[in-house]
This record gives C-alpha cells, sequence and structure tokens, in this order.
C-alpha cells in the first residue's frame, strides 16, 4: 500500500526502546585489537591480521596489522575491551563545550566500575591499573590498515593505543599522588575520535554477552553490517580466525562448536537474526553468512534518536510488529511498507508466510531465513493460494454476514466478491496457459524456460538461495504463466470479469 506523504513521515520514527549506545574509536575494532579469552594472553607471539581496505579511488587493497603484546602484560583480550568500551563512555564525558575531547583524560576507577556493573572490590581497582598498563605497552604496526581520519589516509607505521598512563595513587610529574586515573591518548586515537571516526555500538546487548567470542564478535558484525545496504554479510572463517585469534579448525562440525553458542547467543539478543556455516564455491575453506537483527544499531536508528516517536495507524503497526517478530529490522520493515502498492494485501500474505514457514520447519526442506522470506513474499507480492483462509478474510465473511447497517454489509460483500473473481481468474489463466503449455511447448522447452526463470529469480533475489526448492518452482512457473497470459493476449483481470459478467444477462 503506496502511503501519502504525511503516512509516510509517520514509518520513520524511532524503535521503542531507547537503546544505549556506546560509540568506539573504529580502527581497534578493524584489526582485531582484542583477542577473545578468558584467560590472561601471557607468553603468546604477535597476532597478525590479514584484511582488505579500499583506497581513495576505491579499489580494494591487501593491508595487514601486526599486533605486539607486551611481555608482562600480554594480549588484550574481551576483558579489556569492556573496559575500553566503559572508557569511551567516560571520554564522552569529557569533551569539552566545544565538543574537543584533549589530554588527559581523567576518571575516577569507581566510576568505571560503576559503568561496568562491578563491585568496588580492591581487586576490580587493580584490574584496570592492570588494563592500563596494557592498553599503554600493547603496539600496533599498521602496514595501510589504520585509517587516520583527520588527514585521510591509511598509515603505514608503528603505534600504541595510549602514550601515556597513570593510575590512581601515582606519582605525577608534579609530585603529587594521582587522585584518579589520568591517560594520554595517543596523537592518532585523539584526532580520530575528535573527528568522530567511531562505531556505534548497542551497549544494552554488549553488557548482557556472557561468551567472549560473542563479545569479539559484536563490534566486527556492527562495522560490517554499518557498511552493507542489506544488513547481510557473508565472511570466510579462516579471515575470522585471523581477526579474532583463535584457532582454526578444518572439520565444519569443530567450526559450529567453536563460534556456533556465541552467534546463538547473539541471536537469542535478536542482534542476528539469522545465520549459517557453509562450504566456500572453491571448497578450500568455510564462509559464515550472517543477517542483522533488530537490536543492532543502524544509521537510520542514529539519525532518528533525538526525534518523537509518532504513533502508526493500526493496520500499519500491525505489519511492522509482524515482520520484526521474525527478525527483520524495524527500519526495514517500515521500508518495505512504504513502497508496497495500494491493492497490497501485505496482513493476509504474512499470514500465509507464517504458516508456510511453520509447516516448512515439519520438514527436511525448512525455511532457513524466515526474515528473508517474509520480505521476499511480500517484494514479489506472492499470491496467498484461494485454499488458504486468513483471519481478514474470515472477518470479511463474518461481516457479510452478520453487519447489521447494509452500507458495511454491502461493500464486505463486494471484497469477498473480488476475492472470488481473483481466484477465477487466476484459474483461468491456469488453464489457458497450461493448455498452451501443453499443445505447444514441449517438455525440454518447458523445462528451459523455468530454468532462465529460476536464474533470474536468483539473481534478483540474493537470499533466494536459503528458499526451499518448492517455492522457487512454484514462483517459476508464476512467471513462466503470467509471460504466455502476456503472448496469448489474454484478457486482463478487469475485462475477465466484464466478460464473465456479461455472459450473466
Amino acid at each position: 500500500m503506496r502511503l501519502p506523504a504525511t503516512e509516510q513521515q509517520k514509518l520513520f520514527v524511532q524503535p521503542a526502546e531507547n537503546v544505549e549506545v556506546v560509540r568506539v574509536e573504529k580502527n581497534l575494532t578493524t584489526i582485531g585489537f582484542f583477542t577473545p579469552s578468558s584467560k590472561t594472553l601471557l607468553g603468546v607471539s604477535s597476532k597478525n591480521v590479514k584484511i582488505q581496505v579500499r583506497s581513495s579511488t576505491g579499489q580494494k587493497i591487501d593491508a595487514r596489522a601486526t599486533i605486539f603484546p607486551s611481555a608482562e602484560f600480554g594480549l588484550p583480550t574481551t576483558a579489556d575491551q569492556d573496559k575500553y568500551f566503559a572508557f569511551q563512555k567516560l571520554i564522552e564525558r569529557s569533551r569539552g563545550a566545544d565538543g574537543v575531547i584533549s589530554n588527559p583524560v581523567h576518571f575516577t576507577s569507581a566510576s568505571m566500575l560503576e559503568i561496568l556493573g562491578m563491585t568496588q572490590g580492591g581487586r576490580n581497582y587493580q584490574e584496570i591499573s592492570v588494563w592500563l598498563r596494557r592498553m599503554t605497552f600493547t603496539g600496533i604496526e599498521s602496514e595501510g590498515v589504520v585509517f587516520l581520519a583527520g588527514k585521510k589516509k591509511y598509515a603505514r607505521d608503528m603505534f600504541h593505543v595510549f602514550q601515556r598512563a597513570v593510575a590512581v595513587g601515582e606519582i605525577l610529574e608534579d609530585g603529587t599522588v594521582a587522585q584518579e586515573n589520568y591517560v594520554w591518548l595517543s596523537e592518532w586515537q585523539l584526532d580520530n575520535l575528535n573527528n568522530r571516526h567511531t562505531l556505534p555500538i548497542n551497549y544494552d546487548v554488549y553488557k548482557t554477552l556472557q561468551l567472549h567470542i560473542g563479545k569479539a564478535l559484536l563490534p566486527l558484525l556492527q562495522l560490517w553490517f554499518y557498511a552493507s545496504r542489506e544488513q547481510y554479510t557473508e565472511k570466510r572463517y579462516t579471515q575470522l580466525c585471523s581477526l579474532l585469534g583463535i584457532q582454526h579448525y578444518s572439520a565444519v562440525s569443530r567450526i559450529r562448536q567453536q563460534v556456533g553458542p556465541s552467534l546463538d547467543e547473539l541471536t537469542r539478543q535478536k542482534f542476528l537474526s539469522n545465520w549459517e556455516i557453509s562450504e566456500t564455491a572453491d571448497g578450500t575453506d568455510y564462509k559464515l553468512r550472517l543477517w542483522a537483527g533488530s537490536t543492532f544499531v543502524s544509521s537510520t536508528d542514529l539519525r532518528v534518536a533525538a526525534k518523537p516517536t509518532p504513533l502508526l495507524l493500526t493496520d500499519q503497526n500491525e505489519i511492522v510488529k509482524a515482520l520484526v517478530s521474525h527478525g527483520v529490522r524495524e527500519d526495514k520493515a517500515r521500508n518495505i511498507l512504504m513502497n508496497l502498492p495500494d491493492d497490497h494485501l501485505a496482513i493476509d500474505q504474512i499470514e500465509w508466510a507464517e504458516a508456510e514457514i511453520a509447516n516448512k520447519a515439519k520438514t527436511s526442506s525448512p525455511i532457513n531465513n524466515p526474515a528473508g522470506f517474509l520480505i521476499y513474499v511480500l517484494q514479489v507480492n506472492h499470491p496467498v493460494p484461494a485454499t488458504f483462509v486468513t483471519r481478514h478474510r474470515r472477518r470479511l465473511i463474518e461481516e457479510a454476514r452478520e453487519q447489521v447497517e447494509k452500507e458495511r454489509a454491502i461493500e464486505a460483500q463486494r471484497e469477498l466478491e473480488t476475492y472470488e473473481w481473483k481466484e477465477r481468474y487466476e484459474e483461468f489463466l491456469v488453464q489457458s496457459t497450461g493448455a498452451h503449455i501443453a499443445t505447444h511447448m514441449p517438455g525440454d522447452i518447458v523445462k528451459r524456460a523455468l530454468g532462465v526463470i529460476r536464474k533470474k529469480i536468483m539473481q534478483a533475489n540474493p537470499l533466494a538461495k536459503g528458499w526451499p526448492a518448492q517455492v522457487i518452482d512454484e514462483y517459476s512457473q508464476r512467471l513462466l504463466r503470467e509471460e504466455l497470459a502476456m503472448d496469448l493476449d489474454l484478457p486482463s483481470f478487469e475485462d475477465y470479469c466484464k466478460q464473465a459478467q456479461s455472459q450473466l444477462f
């Protein structure tokens, strides 16, 4: 249903929940600076990461980063990432009236522990002191990976995240004892933060995560989804192991055992709507296919974060809620709704699609991506089978029987008749094109035609790979019938109704 401009504006509103967002400097996420581990990584050699970046001309360039741990403190882990994210929130509080961050950034250990939801125990204070040293002594060698936002270029140099740090209780330069923690950010970090080279993280979701791989993955997924228009990404397993610094397995069962629990945790928190592991086309690796969920922070979320939340119309709200409940992002659901034609029976199609998903789940060909299937059904205007009685149609039947007011009864009856005429017209098309196929199109020609159509469907719908073969076959046959109907110059729906009605009198 294409909506008037005033109604379209209602669709672009902030989700009901007030999401807590923390903005973190992008480069540390890009290079996998924090390694998922529950233990301190002492005695570990340097961590090497290979990725591709885009040059100023848009070309992909191979780049490399090496993270050098300190001998005493080891590589940064996800526990350090927890503190780094809390530190980023403290940094935002330290921005001056002009919006600029300057050195040194100072904060109390108690304020960091409050953000982290940790107790004010002596051990936790000591961990902050160790974290400051680890962040200061860990080195980064960038071979075209670290982006300098102020200079608009990728750097080839050696860096540290913190140039200097003084923990509470240590002696400052003027000889006094530090009553707070002081951090002097490295020039490149300070420059990037002041140039807003940051990544928004859903901190509400991040704080709920218990598994270390999931914690390390969330900012990476936010980075990849944020750059993707479709909020979908594919990553080679080998590349993921390099970024995370985790052991590489060759058996898919071990891979699922390794990353599956964390991906399931992200799915439960609705940061992912779905995920799959499959072999690459060349058979040399595995790839992870990942779809964003409703708690991923999109650019639309950030643009409308400060705006009020107007109410949707009842029907609009029902459609959006139904899509969101199956993992479709709310902003995408609203965009889909806005672009539907006037006569689109979205609620009926969603209800049929939900029943289809439930039915297929009991078979050997389940629909693995419910969100993608729902979007597909709406975007291609998939017809609801005549044998499937939707709630909407059942309501029309009841209204036609029980409605006392004559005007509403007539309106309901007309809608029912439209349903019936559409069913007859669909049967007419099937019979007419079926007769033509039977008499003029040998089986091999039909098979080739369907093959061409299937190929077009796959090209036009990247998510079609996850749909059952039966669904694709049915849609291919429908498109073939529509093409034949045009070639045979069959009457339109309106002409068909006029001809059929004229024969009744």
